[in-house]
């Protein structure tokens, strides 16, 4: 059978062409499958996202190593990482294609799994947060946290939450945390439901390795999730360690992170929004307006 550039490609004797995953198992399968996957990636020159800010956190799970810049467009609401709505599709393709777009650059933080014997076990890439919780369990879970190696804390609760700055407006917000701005380049520890009063949500430079493990005494296990996936259950004496990666996700933007992000958290989360206080003549006006009212 001829191809489009004149090449010749085998073919059954039906003249359909041959199925590449015949004969294959089903493990061979999916491995042959990730292979083709990754070198369709590293040929990407940047990434059109249709979604919302999941959409963004699956594209981010993809590209383990370098990114490219990534466009993403709503469908829907809009969120913090999509500020395009899919109606103005086109104007805003010619604008990437045109280099007329601002971009900005977002951290991830690169999590790695060991077990208690100091195997590793998984490696993961996170653009918002990576948790260690309770899972399952009933119980409370005991987490020892180290800072580059040094002793911080034994953290007592339902769990701890490594986020980014990008993930500060996540699960991190819902737990306490404080909103960080993007550009700021830190690593956010927030406790989640902790039995002590007086741990609060602390941030860490960019440059340190947190570890948090389980331990070895204790008895009850945990479960570790990665932007909300791919969960996985620690055992006593198994440590995760979160490091900020050196790939981080460029994601562009419609007037840069100081106006999107601005925009996201008072249009999302209503940030700061109340009643403006009025003076004397706005209160008469009032009053003049309840009277009319009672007259109708």
């Amino acid at each position: 059978k001829a191809t489009p550039d004149g090449g010749i490609q085998p073919t059954d004797k039906d003249g359909a062409a041959p199925n590449p995953d015949q004969g294959l198992s089903d493990r061979e399968v999916r491995e042959r499958a990730i292979r083709l996957r990754e070198a369709a990636l590293k040929k990407a020159d940047f990434c059109v996202c249709l979604g919302g800010d999941g959409t963004i956190l699956w594209v981010s799970g993809m590209f383990k190593g370098p990114c490219p810049p990534v466009v993403s467009f709503a469908m829907g609401s809009l969120g913090f990482l999509t500020p395009f709505d899919y109606t103005e599709f086109r104007p805003v393709l010619n604008a990437v294609m045109e280099g007329r777009l601002k971009m900005g650059i977002r951290d991830r933080l690169k999590c790695k799994v060991h077990n208690d014997l100091g195997q590793l076990e998984c490696t993961h890439i996170v653009l918002n947060e990576v948790t260690v919780d309770r899972g399952a369990s009933p119980f409370l879970t005991n987490i020892t946290v180290t800072c580059n190696g040094n002793y911080v804390t034994m953290a007592q609760g339902d769990g701890l939450i490594v986020a980014t700055p990008t993930g500060s407006t996540a699960y991190s917000l819902a737990a306490g945390g404080s909103m960080v701005h993007p550009d700021v380049p830190g690593i956010l520890l927030t406790p989640i439901c902790t039995q002590s009063l007086s741990f609060r949500p602390i941030i860490f430079p960019d440059s340190v390795t947190l570890r948090l493990s389980l331990p070895n005494d204790r008895t009850n296990t945990a479960s570790v999730s990665f932007d909300g996936k791919d969960a996985l259950t620690l055992k006593k004496g198994w440590s995760v360690t979160v490091s900020n990666s050196k790939w981080p996700i460029p994601i562009l933007s419609r007037a840069g992170d100081d106006h999107d992000w601005f925009h996201g958290v008072m249009e999302c989360l209503h940030w700061n929004n109340r009643k403006a206080q009025g003076g004397f003549d706005r209160a008469q006006s009032g009053k003049e307006e309840g009277r009319n009212l009672q007259s109708l």
